[in-house]
């Protein structure tokens, strides 16, 4: 009766500890839950993306930044080699203080020097979104980039640089050979001609001048006094989380089915391991009694021939 007794007391023992422990690891994660869930979405008003380029009323700039490069030649003497490369930043962070940060974005663009390229403000206060690209010499890009990822929560950050050298003798190239052709072109006017003639040959300078116009422009880019990196930013109004009862209930069910989860994969792992041991163990003594008898048996076949 009394080893009864003391089998039921071990077994309520083990099912309060069990019960316990199933509370612990419960709490455990919902306190993961509530601290490192994002609870966003009970907030305030979804924006699908945060990435900058999602947004459709963006501009693109192609600023192109110069680095100067020292190689060596065949000959060993030391070149310099003006490198032309874009350099593009993509931010996007939400703020709950959004004045105080769009202020303070206003005094960094000024600190660095920087301009504005592009910008667009959407939303009714307390939901809204600003969309702005800045340029910014390469001196001042990394130093502004930290300052930037400072402002409110971040959420994406990407740099990209792309060499654009060959773009650049490429334009230099096309220049050249339209240069020649104009020159030919006017050459060609000096000799004179009939009319038809020298109306044809004044569409084509005509032709030649205009493309000479759009190279212009685009060789303008590469300038190295217009040498600038791109800064996207996104920034999104969003009032402070707090945690509400819809996140509190949401947090507490999501946690208690993954405790049943991790109880139910423990129990099947110690069920696995018990039944495992016990068929050893079945096993070894099955072994040992066949070897025993196989012994006795030995003990007394070898007693007979004796005799």
């Amino acid at each position: 009766m009394k080893h009864i007794r003391s089998n039921r007391a071990r077994i309520r023992r083990l099912f309060f500890l069990a019960i316990a422990l199933f509370i612990f690891v419960f709490l455990l994660r919902l306190s993961f839950e509530l601290i490192f869930t994002n609870n966003e979405g009970v907030v305030s008003a979804p924006h699908i993306s945060m990435r900058y380029e999602a947004y459709p009323f963006r501009r693109h700039f192609s600023n192109i930044a110069t680095d100067a490069i020292s190689q060596r030649d065949i000959t060993g003497n030391v070149i310099i080699i003006d490198q032309k490369y874009e350099k593009t930043a993509n931010i996007s962070s939400v703020s709950h203080r959004f004045d105080e940060d769009h202020e303070s974005l206003r005094g960094l663009i000024n600190t660095h020097d920087a301009i504005v390229q592009s910008e667009s403000l959407q939303g009714l206060p307390g939901n809204q979104v600003l969309t702005i690209t800045i340029g910014v010499t390469p001196q001042h890009f990394d130093d502004m980039v930290n300052d930037l990822r400072e402002l409110g929560d971040l959420r994406s950050f990407t740099v990209n640089r792309t060499d654009k050298t060959n773009d650049f003798n490429n334009l230099l190239a096309q220049q050249e050979v339209l240069l020649m052709a104009r020159e030919s072109y006017v050459a060609l006017q000096e000799l004179g001609g009939s009319i038809q003639d020298m109306l044809l040959l004044q569409e084509r300078m005509l032709i030649v001048e205009t493309e000479l116009q759009h190279l212009g422009v685009d060789i303008g880019v590469f300038a190295t006094e217009h040498s600038f990196c791109t800064i996207n930013l996104v920034l999104r109004e969003q009032e402070a989380p707090f945690i509400s009862i819809p996140f509190i209930l949401n947090s507490a069910l999501d946690s208690f089915i993954w405790t049943l989860m991790a109880a139910a994969v423990m129990s099947f792992l110690i069920l696995g391991l018990l039944g495992t041991v016990t068929l050893g163990l079945w096993l070894r003594i099955k072994i040992g009694k066949y070897l025993q008898v196989s012994g006795v048996e030995d003990v007394e076949v070898v007693g007979d021939l004796v005799d």
